[in-house]
């Protein structure tokens, strides 16, 4: 997962920019008017809103036909998930184009990692000021796209954060009581990652309801269901406040750390944990398990979530599989 710092030379310093705006995400509501009179400006850069999910892919053909060099998607994480989706299932673009994501929707988890940070008005003025003159400094963040895929009934998908067991109350409870008060962004994230933690602190039932669930690394054999109270994977380098969930010394371009039910003193361990520094009692032993894979298949009855869109799981059906999907640059400025 590489990080380079990068110019580009060229006697044409301009960048032929697509932006692709989902009206409809946390930000936008308020904001669309305002990136249109700062993009209208920037002849090199295209706007285009789209009217929902499945006008992306017409919208990425019409970027393809004029040739856009760099793609800026200004939605949620699930906006992202889809239009990486669109990219790397049906290749629209003869060479994939690199990545810039804009804050647009409530959460932005993945752009808080590789995306462009502040308020949603200045991302949008940086990014066209520098789409000018592409020797202005920046940074290429190239991360790994999840892939799952599951029973012939359910489309795969694509996304960066892959969450089951006590993430699911917890995206729950945002819903209900964060995000419902305008509460949006990492202090929403952080006050939902703070009940569900307490939540866990007192045994209560809405947040720690283990998954009974069978797993296999790498194509290994699947191991015996055990109750699970959290898995997590993603090729995600930071999570909403710093954190850094995993701790697995392999080389693999996926993370994956899982947490048993029966876990020993996982309210002492919650900060190791979180920050991916292993303590003594952060061991398998234990039931703390992290490790870098290049694939897992996961078979359980219960909901699973990408990107904050929200899937059935049937052990009826067959696993759930996640691999890497492709490699996707990102420009951060």
């Amino acid at each position: 997962m590489a990080t380079v710092n990068h110019t580009d030379p060229r006697p044409d310093n301009s960048v032929t920019v697509g932006l692709l705006s989902n009206p409809y995400s946390g930000r936008n509501r308020k904001q669309l008017d305002t990136i249109g009179r700062i993009v209208a400006d920037y002849p090199n850069v295209h706007h285009q809103q789209t009217r929902d999910a499945g006008h992306i892919a017409e919208v990425l053909a019409g970027f393809a036909d004029q040739s856009i060099e760099l793609l800026a998607i200004n939605g949620g994480d699930g906006t992202v998930a889809r239009t990486l989706a669109h990219l790397l299932e049906e290749h629209p673009f003869p060479v994939l184009p690199r990545v810039v994501l804009l804050p647009g929707g409530t959460t932005n988890m993945n752009a808080g990692d590789v995306g462009l940070r502040g308020s949603l008005a200045s991302a949008v003025q940086r990014l066209c000021a520098w789409s000018t003159d592409r020797n202005k400094p920046h940074e290429n963040l190239v991360r790994p796209i999840l892939r799952v895929s599951g029973s012939d009934a359910q489309p795969t998908v694509y996304g960066m954060f892959f969450g089951a067991g006590a993430i699911i109350q917890g995206i729950e409870y945002c819903r209900a009581r964060i995000y419902s008060k305008g509460i949006s962004s990492e202090i929403g994230a952080g006050l939902t990652l703070a009940r569900t933690m307490w939540g866990i602190a007192r045994r209560d039932r809405r947040f720690v309801q283990p998954v009974p669930m069978s797993v296999a690394l790498n194509g290994s054999p699947a191991s015996p269901a055990r109750d699970t109270r959290l898995l997590l994977v993603s090729s995600l380098e930071r999570l909403v406040l710093g954190m850094r969930p995993w701790w697995g010394q392999e080389n693999g371009p996926l993370h994956a750390s899982l947490v048993l039910d029966n876990a020993d003193r996982l309210l002492r361990n919650l900060p190791s944990l979180l920050r991916g520094k292993p303590n003594r009692y952060l061991t398998e032993a234990r039931g703390y398990y992290s490790h870098n894979i290049d694939r897992i298949s996961l078979a359980f009855d219960g909901t699973w979530t990408l990107d904050g869109e929200d899937y059935q799981a049937s052990i009826a059906d067959g696993p759930v599989t996640i691999t890497n999907g492709g490699e996707v640059t990102f420009v951060r400025l």
